[in-house]
């Protein structure tokens, strides 16, 4: 039997990680040159994130959590936002943007849309 934190905490972390590795590498999309591809990029992969989030929040036993699963979700999901663009400093060639911060935030809000439409309490 899976316990709460394999089914719906795990998965959030997982794809953390997968977002940090894809921040660790210096040149994620080599010769691609279309324009605001990036920001579109970072919408679906922090619109999943939020998606995620949510879905861990919502399956906690704390009633703050419960009640405000989408807050908590769009919140936690611009946090890691504003953390993967600080991380980005240290790699070669990338850098800071606060328009990618932007894209993270409204993907994060969209995922949680998403999930509190298809997944109300």
């Amino acid at each position: 039997m899976i316990n709460n934190f394999s089914k719906y905490w795990l998965p959030l972390y997982l794809y953390a990680a997968v977002i940090f590795y894809l921040s660790s590498i210096q040149r994620p999309l080599p010769g691609v040159d279309i324009p605001f591809l990036d920001k579109v990029l970072h919408v679906g992969e922090y619109a999943l994130f939020g998606f995620l989030a949510c879905r861990a929040f919502r399956s906690s036993s704390r009633k703050l959590f419960l009640e405000n699963f989408k807050i908590f979700a769009i919140l936690v999901t611009f946090l890691y936002g504003v953390s993967d663009e600080l991380h980005q400093i240290l790699v070669p060639i990338r850098q800071f943007s606060i328009l990618d911060i932007f894209a993270d935030g409204i993907g994060g809000i969209l995922g949680a849309f998403v999930y509190g439409r298809y997944y109300p309490l």
